[in-house]
């Protein structure tokens, strides 16, 4: 429940960012939005660790180095969505994205990438995701 939680916080978050990132893309620039954003977000993060005493961040030699750059799609993702928002609005914008993380996230599942069990759907699963995909369309249109 916990995980769901942090899911629907993530969600909201990620709504509220993106509708910033937006307005600030209107005024500066999409990839200057992207660079406020990230920077803004480093600093945030940087704070919580060192008000949290985390001193996991002392491990970061055993996380594999094409790993390490994720921040750097973050741009892309940034970057895409302020796009998005300016030429599609943002129920279409959201939509798609969730569409297109459901089939991303499936197939990465379905490969194995996250090093647990490969994923195996069955109707029920191929149902859930089709009714999920019809919503979010029918919110959007």
């Amino acid at each position: 429940m916990k995980g769901i939680l942090y899911a629907i916080l993530g969600g909201v978050f990620l709504t509220m960012q993106s509708t910033a990132n937006a307005a600030i893309g209107e005024k500066l620039g999409s990839w200057q939005a992207a660079t406020l954003t990230q920077g803004t977000g480093f600093v945030a993060a940087m704070l919580i660790v060192w008000i949290t005493k985390d001193r996991s961040w002392r491990k970061l030699s055993q996380v594999k180095l094409y790993y390490r750059f994720g921040g750097a799609l973050a741009a892309i993702i940034i970057f895409s969505n302020i796009t998005a928002f300016h030429l599609n609005g943002a129920a279409l914008t959201v939509s798609a994205v969730l569409i297109a993380q459901i089939f991303a996230t499936l197939g990465m599942e379905k490969a194995g990438w996250y090093g647990k069990r490969v994923l195996q759907l069955r109707m029920p699963q191929w149902i859930g995701i089709a009714l999920m995909i019809t919503g979010i369309l029918c919110l959007s249109f």
